[in-house]
């Protein structure tokens, strides 16, 4: 039998870059994924592409929306019961120093990365919690653990997912339902709207990584994973 074979998840961010890497890899270990992102056409690619055995539906949705997140959880409890896993990773990037960064990039940084993760945890919460089963994964970044110039609206963003993990960690061991952040390092994807270095993380190894934490024992917690590429001595 597949790993994930029982198994429910919501992955956000889902069309492109590491969501849809985690899709893929979800799927192959037999999960029925809810794949969200606001782009229908971009999932149902994502949902044609996906390998089997699991089964991957596509649901646009708008994480800062608290009306469309309560839908797509309400849409997984009617159609599987509950929701098993969560997996947050829709967010956006915008660098420039603060004094130079627009007030409707730092929101939609704030709204996109971190909101939309308060919201879909505070949705998926209360069944898990009654279930005292689930698992909540976090994509953070090494940017959650420090800093760089021109980085402060989505360094903050990703402390605050960080933090975010933490407290849920601590609020939630009692009902025994885990909660892991993954912060990554560079990724080859186009997120930062320029060429990544050629050693830079593939999407695929950040799937690979949520999948090892999704079929993990309910007996371990893994609290915080950090992924950083290997950067071969002629970059050094």
């Amino acid at each position: 039998m597949a790993p994930l074979a029982d198994r429910s998840v919501i992955v956000t961010g889902a069309s492109r870059g590491i969501g849809r890497a985690i899709v893929s890899a979800m799927a192959g270990a037999g999960a029925l994924v809810y794949a969200a992102a606001r782009s229908r056409d971009a999932l149902d690619r994502a949902a044609a592409e996906a390998p089997g055995p699991g089964r991957v539906v596509p649901v646009p949705t708008d994480v800062t929306d608290p009306g469309q997140v309560a839908a797509l959880v309400k849409r997984v409890e009617d159609e599987h019961g509950h929701v098993d896993i969560l997996v947050n990773n829709a967010g956006v990037g915008y660098y420039a120093p603060v004094e130079e960064l627009a007030v409707e990039h730092w929101d939609h940084m704030m709204d996109a990365n971190l909101k939309g993760a308060f919201l879909c945890c505070r949705a998926v919460l209360p069944k898990m919690k009654a279930r005292q089963d689930g698992l909540i994964i976090n994509i953070a970044s090494v940017a959650g653990l420090t800093t760089f110039p021109g980085g402060a609206g989505y360094c903050a963003s990703k402390w605050g997912m960080v933090a975010l993990t933490e407290t849920l960690r601590e609020e939630l061991r009692p009902f025994e339902v885990r909660a892991c952040v993954v912060c990554p390092g560079s990724v080859q994807t186009d997120f930062a709207g320029t060429p990544p270095k050629p050693y830079a993380l593939r999407p695929e190894d950040v799937a690979a990584t949520v999948l090892h934490i999704a079929q993990a024992p309910r007996s371990v917690i893994i609290n915080q994973v950090v992924m950083r590429p290997l950067v071969p001595r002629e970059y050094q």
